[in-house]
C-alpha cells in the first residue's frame, strides 16, 4: 500500500452555508493562494478532498456522516456531530478553519499505511435536501485519495536524484515541513527537520549538509528567524570548507525581502506555494550532481 503523498493544492467543498458566508469563506481562500497548501473552493463536494460544513444545517451533517468523510470536514456550528474530528463555533474565522485543514491534513499525511477507496468504503456525496433523488456514485474520487497512483510511478524511476545526501529543512509549520521533505525524499534526499530556528542551529552543530531548506519567518517575534539560521549555515560552512546552498522558502514576495535574503547570504529564494519547475531548476543548480530526468513537455521543446 502507498502512503499519502502532499500536493500543492487541495480543493474545498463549502457546504449548507449562506450564500453570503459562502462567498466570504470562498473569496478568502482565493486570497490565502500565497501559502502552502492551497486550498481551492469547489461546488463538487463529492469529488472535494476536504469540506467545511455547517454544522447547524443538519441536512448538511447527514450528507458527510452518510458519505463517511467527517475525517476530512471542519464543522463550524454549535455542536460537534459525532465522529467529527474538527469543529469550530461562530462567528467563522477563515484563519481558524485554514488551521483546521492543515491539522486534518497532516492527520491524513501520518497514517502509515493508507487504505484504498474500495478497501476504507469511501462513500459518495451527495448533499441534497431529503426525499431527492440521489446521483450516481460517481468514477473519479477526490485528487488527494488518486495520489498514491503518482507516489509508486516516482519510485519506480531509476534516476538516483539527491543520490543519499544530507539536506536540512527548516519551518514552523508541520505541513510545510512535510511537504518540502516528501519532495526531497522522493528525489532522492536524506531529509533532516527542525521545527524552529533554534532546533535548525543544534542540527548545524551534529552535521554538514549539502542543501538547506528554510522558512524566513520561523515562530513568535524574537525568535531565530531563517535569516539568522542562513547567515549560521553559511558560516558553519565556511569553517569546515565546505560548501551548503541555502534556498529560502517562504510567503515573503516583496523586492525588500529578496534584499534582506541576498545579504543574508542566500543561493536562492523561493516562494509559497512551491512550483516543480522552478523548484527542480533550483536543485539542479546548486547540486551539481542532481540527476533527475528533465520534464517531457521541456524534452520535447528542445
Amino acid at each position: 500500500m502507498s502512503v499519502p503523498e502532499f500536493a500543492d493544492r487541495y480543493s474545498v467543498a463549502l457546504e449548507g452555508f449562506s450564500a453570503f458566508e459562502r462567498e466570504s469563506l470562498a473569496s478568502f481562500f482565493r486570497l490565502a493562494a500565497q501559502r502552502t497548501p492551497v486550498y481551492e473552493p469547489v461546488d463538487e463536494a463529492g469529488l472535494a478532498d476536504f469540506l467545511v460544513v455547517d454544522a447547524d444545517r443538519p441536512a448538511a451533517v447527514e450528507a458527510a456522516a452518510h458519505g463517511r468523510r467527517e475525517r476530512d470536514t471542519v464543522f463550524i456550528g454549535a455542536r460537534a456531530p459525532a465522529g467529527a474530528l474538527a469543529c469550530l463555533h461562530r462567528p467563522v474565522d477563515p484563519l481558524a478553519i485554514v488551521r483546521e485543514l492543515d491539522r486534518l491534513l497532516e492527520m491524513r499525511l501520518a497514517v502509515p499505511d493508507a487504505v484504498s477507496d474500495a478497501e476504507s468504503g469511501l462513500m459518495p456525496l451527495s448533499f441534497e435536501e431529503p426525499g431527492e433523488a440521489a446521483p450516481a456514485p460517481a468514477a473519479a474520487m477526490p485528487q488527494a485519495r488518486r495520489r498514491p497512483s503518482a507516489v509508486a510511478a516516482a519510485a519506480a524511476r531509476t534516476p538516483r536524484g539527491g543520490g543519499g545526501r544530507d539536506v536540512m529543512v527548516v519551518d514552523d509549520s508541520a505541513i510545510a515541513r512535510k511537504f518540502l521533505q516528501q519532495r526531497l525524499e522522493r528525489f532522492g534526499y536524506r531529509v533532516h527537520l527542525a521545527a524552529s530556528g533554534a532546533e535548525a542551529l543544534e542540527l548545524l552543530a551534529q552535521r554538514a549538509y549539502a542543501l538547506a531548506f528554510l522558512d524566513v519567518v520561523l515562530g513568535p517575534a524574537g525568535s531565530v528567524d531563517g535569516l539568522q539560521v542562513c547567515q549560521a549555515v553559511k558560516q558553519e560552512a565556511t569553517r569546515r570548507g565546505l560548501r551548503t546552498s541555502v534556498v529560502l522558502v517562504t510567503a515573503l514576495k516583496g523586492s525588500s525581502d529578496r534584499v534582506r535574503g541576498s545579504l543574508a547570504g542566500c543561493d536562492a529564494y523561493l516562494t509559497k506555494p512551491l512550483l516543480e519547475e522552478p523548484f527542480v531548476t533550483t536543485l539542479r543548480q546548486l547540486d551539481p550532481a542532481f540527476d533527475w530526468p528533465e520534464a517531457p513537455a521541456a524534452a520535447s521543446s528542445a
